[in-house]
């Protein structure tokens, strides 16, 4: 039987035994409840999801331009831009002139970003020895491996 000629039934049926569908399902599943309690941990620094997923990435990519910055979030420029004054308002971030492009400004962490950043990995750090708990090196080597190829296949 093909998915086209299925009935509605049979389609159901279908989406309820694929693995790579319920495996699917679990993943989201779990990224999404990894990003819950992050986001508690995060509430008690003072940043939203939003922030403090840019302020890693501010941190991760050493002085972003806003551009780059859009880029890594995958967001449009003007939404970076509205993170980027929550940010900075909050006296996590600054924007400086770049030395060799006058019109480009580079965001750049400040101390109390460097401070946060150790408290974001403390919790990163908690949270992965908890819920990577009971899984060898070799397992999630494994299951790596396997991510990658999902991924390079979404990418062809």
């Amino acid at each position: 039987m093909t998915i086209e000629r299925a009935t509605h039934r049979e389609k159901r049926e279908l989406l309820r035994g694929d693995p790579r569908i319920e495996f699917s399902f679990q993943l989201s599943d779990i990224t999404r409840q990894m990003r819950m309690v992050f986001d508690e941990d995060m509430a008690k620094l003072g940043l939203t999801r939003s922030q403090w997923h840019t302020l890693v990435h501010v941190l991760r990519l050493e002085h972003p331009t806003q551009t780059d910055l859009a880029n890594a979030l995958d967001m449009n420029r003007s939404s970076a831009g509205g993170l980027i004054d929550q940010l900075e308002k909050g006296g996590f971030i600054k924007r400086v002139a770049d030395k060799q492009d006058r019109r480009v400004w580079r965001i750049k962490p400040t101390p109390l970003a460097e401070e946060r950043a150790e408290n974001i990995a403390s919790a990163a750090v908690l949270l992965a020895a908890k819920i990577f708990s009971g899984i060898s090196p070799q397992e999630l080597d494994s299951a790596r491996r396997v991510l990658q190829v999902l991924q390079d296949n979404l990418n062809e």
